[in-house]
């Protein structure tokens, strides 16, 4: 019995049944997971069969108790592998060691540390094995022809907007190779999908990520100005916009608004057990499907999870079963499609076509007009989510508020700088913190709320206000980012050259909680965005250490100084005591 799996109009994709009822929902999934072999529910469906799919499942059958721990443990042990096995760790193509980018860094302190940074990516690079490719229907992994590197931790395969910090980090190590095969593993998704989904897994089939490839498209080509790769990538460029077009979009009051909408009536394979705990059994098939649907769109939107998708009026005390998800227009997420018009528009212009240059410049005039519509509060001077259920803005802090500025979806760049510095100094107090920024100010035990800070947000933000051509809102951008890197060098040193994903910006001593699993180290995102700050800034960032050491020889020569004119004035007075005294 075949299921038919229906991404999108021109491509269709078959999965045995029983197959999609191992890693994605069913019996066996179901049995696994409550039986708490593994602390984290992501590891079963991380695992890859060691057997074809019908001895497996017969296998299955034949246990005569399900709930048996024991009877489960054993099949498990004998019929999968432990995950990773179907990928191999790769040396990232043209390797080097030591790129001769870095050598621009000024301070030894932080040059030595970007090569050792650099250094992380051999570690985190992986290939999918030709196995996969052979017999895909004994892995959720999805095979890739190209190497990629991965986030780190629990997380062995690629990430959608993950890839976008982690391919920056690449251009700045000078591994334009290794950047271009990972666009084109997204690609090949897209052309064999219709979309990127939300990471490389079969379980991931049914959400994509923040959309960034346009922008790491866009990047890739300002480095190396390779025409010919673009001339290739632009089509699926263009599949990937209609997806987010045709799937993740509707009209509201005659504006064409993007939402994450992830309609599915099952818990997440990767968190099922947390998904089940979210829906009581006296809870109906509808409203658990509501609460797992509106679970699903958070992680599309990469905020998983948050305050911002909780209920308005008690966004402080609920929880995830409370989430409201498909109620909200993110503004972040129109903002990426807004920005990925003009960079659309720069992209054919580059290649000489002017018709779609003209095309996506036309879209993107009129997706400026919505940001600024929808979104932008005159009074509050900032950009917000939109509540559909109340049409009125939510007049919270979170920092996707400042996304547009980052995109550059404004028509006054000026206007809108000092807009963003006025909310963050005076309203919220945003650059009192000394480590950074955190992503919201609600306490809730969400990962993605405060204490927490996160490197995509702070490169967002240090980017959006560097560009700008007042010194005075640079020196601001300049400030964070030292803030930012000089918090991680020192935790990277206290703790065996250990980066994190996430990062408690109150507190660095302690590790960043909440959420769903423990903080991840690795980290390709946040690797590759220090990557690219301390280029950014090579000529003016200093290491703590060196700011250290400019400080003690400070005070050194200034106490010299004093003995000196302390010695000076005595001699003078002693002299001017002995002329009088002989005089």
């Amino acid at each position: 019995m075949l299921f038919k799996f229906r991404l999108c109009q021109s491509w269709r994709i078959y999965i045995t049944f029983i197959f999609f009822h191992i890693f994605c929902h069913g019996q066996l999934l179901d049995a696994v997971q409550k039986s708490q072999l593994f602390k984290d529910s992501k590891h079963f469906v991380d695992m890859s069969l060691q057997y074809n799919l019908r001895d497996t499942l017969r296998a299955f059958d034949k246990i005569a108790n399900k709930s048996d721990k024991k009877e489960i443990e054993n099949f498990v042990s004998k019929y999968f592998n432990e995950p990773g096995k179907d990928l191999e760790i790769c040396t990232p193509p043209k390797w080097k060691n030591s790129p001769d980018s870095f050598k621009k860094i000024k301070d030894p302190y932080l040059q030595f540390w970007a090569y050792k940074i650099h250094r992380k990516w051999f570690r985190l690079c992986r290939k999918v094995k030709d196995i996969v490719k052979a017999f895909p229907d004994r892995h959720s992994i999805i095979y890739v022809p190209n190497p990629f590197i991965i986030p780190g931790g629990r997380f062995l395969e690629f990430y959608y907007w993950d890839s976008y910090w982690i391919i920056k980090g690449l251009i700045a190590s000078e591994m334009f190779e290794t950047a271009k095969q990972m666009i084109e593993n997204m690609a090949d998704l897209i052309e064999r999908f219709g979309f990127i989904p939300n990471g490389a897994r079969i379980y991931y089939l049914n959400r994509s990520q923040p959309p960034m490839l346009v922008s790491s498209v866009a990047d890739y080509y300002d480095a190396t100005k390779d025409k010919t790769f673009l001339l290739k990538i632009l089509p699926s460029l263009e599949k990937e916009y209609q997806f987010w077009l045709n799937h993740r979009s509707f009209i509201h009051n005659d504006k064409h608004l993007h939402q994450y909408y992830v309609n599915i009536s099952y818990p997440r394979p990767e968190a099922y057990r947390e998904d089940l705990e979210l829906c009581p059994n006296e809870l109906d098939e509808r409203s658990k499907a509501k609460v797992w649907s509106n679970v699903a769109s958070a992680c599309e939107s990469g905020w998983d999870f948050s305050s911002r998708w909780f209920e308005k009026s008690q966004s402080k005390k609920l929880g995830l079963k409370n989430m409201r998800t498909m109620q909200i227009v993110p503004v972040d997420l129109n903002a990426f499609i807004c920005g990925n018009n003009r960079l659309l528009a720069k992209l054919y212009a580059a290649v000489g076509n002017f018709h779609m240059a003209t095309k996506y410049e036309q879209r993107f005039k009129k997706a400026k007009a919505v940001m600024n519509e929808i979104f932008w509060d005159p009074v509050e001077q900032m950009w917000f989510d939109y509540d559909l259920e109340t049409s009125s803005k939510i007049t919270n802090y979170y920092s996707s508020n400042m996304v547009p500025l980052y995109m550059e979806c404004t028509d006054n760049k000026i206007y809108y700088e000092k807009a963003v510095v006025n909310y963050m100094k005076v309203k919220i107090g945003l650059l009192n913190f000394a480590h950074g920024f955190p992503v919201s100010l609600n306490k809730t035990g969400e990962q993605w709320d405060y204490p927490n800070g996160w490197a995509p947000h702070i490169h967002m933000l240090v980017e959006s206000l560097r560009q700008s051509d007042n010194s005075a809102i640079q020196e601001i951008a300049f400030e964070i980012a030292k803030k930012w890197v000089h918090m991680i060098f020192n935790d990277y040193y206290r703790r065996n050259s250990s980066i994190f994903e996430k990062y408690n910006v109150v507190n660095p001593d302690i590790l960043s909680t909440g959420g769903e699993y423990e903080v991840q180290e690795g980290f390709g995102w946040t690797n590759g965005i220090l990557l690219d700050f301390l280029l950014t800034f090579s000529d003016k960032l200093t290491s703590p250490q060196a700011e250290a050491a400019s400080l003690i020889s400070s005070k050194a020569s200034h106490f010299c100084l004093s003995i000196l004119t302390f010695l000076i004035i005595l001699l003078f007075s002693t002299k001017n005591i002995l002329v009088h005294f002989f005089s």
